[in-house]
């Protein structure tokens, strides 16, 4: 008979020297169950002035996996003509911050919609697809979310256990003439209500006395999601640099604008992407294009202007989103990172849009280190748990 095949630490039931059953840890995915609950919720009317809702404390309820902010319209407008990133543009900002205050996510409404998308945190991610999504500039619908969760297995949701320590949510409704080049009369109102999806709590050990995992993997990790909006653009050869190194990068879109409307003529062909002394990517838009399309299952439309230069979140699969960590990109501090536009293109700007991860809280051999002639990336590895096979 051939040789038995030994399983995988953690994976199913070995047999060690003795012939006994080694104690098994049930994971974390398998103790545990997906809840939702509703947070904070607020009414408004856009108006000539920015609105300010919250910061709202959101419940405890166990483990964070993402946050969705359902809008709808309570009364119906009249008339109107809408901008080309509206319903999206309601918001100027979302804003999640940690029990410390310190920012987890800060985006705007528009840039939320492209984060969701490129993301990949949903099987079918584009929200526009969604049964009950409606663009219409009198009666709007639309569910954008925070992301927190990174992968099917909780990892990067964060414990959000303590009604006392409570991550808060603040949401800037934006101005009518920043949503509309003729404002409806009336202007319609509308609703928002937060929802918290989240991991439940699993107990030290299920029914029949077996151990199971109380947290998610790799327990300190964390996806954060940022912007760095109208940056100037002049025309001719440009080198626009992305400021914010340290992390594993995970997504980095940009978005080109002439005068504020989204545009794909601010730079011409073909586009470079430098990570220190290599050149990533040197292509055409057409070609960026085409990548991003076929990586985002049921993309509903091309976003003009809308560019994924750092498609990193695809795993060991074919479309974003996907498990592992080994498509991240590492960066240090000092990583140079930039994409250089030759001459042809009009002035315009462009927001740089970073989804970065941090796992600066678990062990040091987890983070992206600096070590011979340049960056090397030590990946996570399964943790030892003891009485595991």
């Amino acid at each position: 008979m051939p040789a038995a095949t030994a399983l995988p630490p953690q994976q199913g039931t070995a047999n060690p020297a003795g012939g006994a059953s080694a104690a098994q840890v049930i994971p974390f995915a398998q103790a545990s169950h997906h809840g939702c609950e509703q947070g904070p919720s607020f009414t408004f009317t856009p108006s000539t002035n920015q609105q300010t809702f919250g910061p709202f404390p959101l419940p405890a309820t166990g483990y964070l996996r993402r946050i969705v902010l359902e809008f709808s319209t309570t009364t119906p407008g009249t008339g109107g003509t809408a901008s080309n990133d509206y319903p999206h543009s309601l918001s100027a900002l979302i804003r999640l911050t940690d029990t410390n205050g310190a920012p987890i996510y800060e985006l705007s409404g528009y840039n939320t919609l492209l984060a969701d998308t490129y993301g990949g945190y949903a099987g079918s991610p584009d929200y526009r697809i969604d049964p009950d999504y409606s663009s219409s500039a009198t009666a709007p619908a639309l569910s954008p979310y925070v992301p927190l969760e990174i992968s099917p297995d909780g990892v990067g949701s964060p414990a959000n256990l303590s009604a006392s320590s409570a991550y808060r949510l603040t949401v800037l409704i934006d101005t009518l003439g920043n949503n509309f080049s003729t404002p409806p009369s009336p202007v319609e109102a509308m609703s928002c209500t937060v929802w918290c999806e989240f991991w439940s709590l699993p107990a030290p050990t299920d029914a029949r006395g077996r151990q199971q995992a109380v947290a998610p993997p790799y327990s300190g990790t964390m996806g954060l999601w940022s912007q760095q909006p109208n940056i100037t653009v002049n025309p001719g050869s440009q080198r626009l640099p992305l400021n914010r190194m340290g992390n594993l990068l995970r997504t980095v879109i940009v978005v080109f604008r002439v005068a504020g409307v989204r545009s794909d003529a601010v730079t011409g062909d073909p586009v470079t992407l430098r990570w220190d002394d290599i050149n990533l990517d040197v292509t055409s838009r057409r070609m960026f294009r085409k990548r991003m399309r076929e990586y985002v299952n049921d993309l509903t439309a091309r976003d003009v202007g809308v560019y994924v230069f750092g498609l990193y979140n695809y795993g060991v699969e074919r479309n974003v989103g996907g498990l592992s960590v080994v498509s991240w990109l590492p960066t240090v501090t000092s990583t140079r990172y930039e994409v250089n536009t030759p001459s042809g293109g009009s002035a315009g700007t462009i927001d740089w849009i970073i989804n970065d991860v941090t796992v600066s809280s678990t062990a040091p051999d987890q983070r992206a280190a600096v070590g011979g002639s340049g960056v090397q990336f030590h990946p996570p590895v399964a943790p030892v748990i003891p009485g595991a096979a």
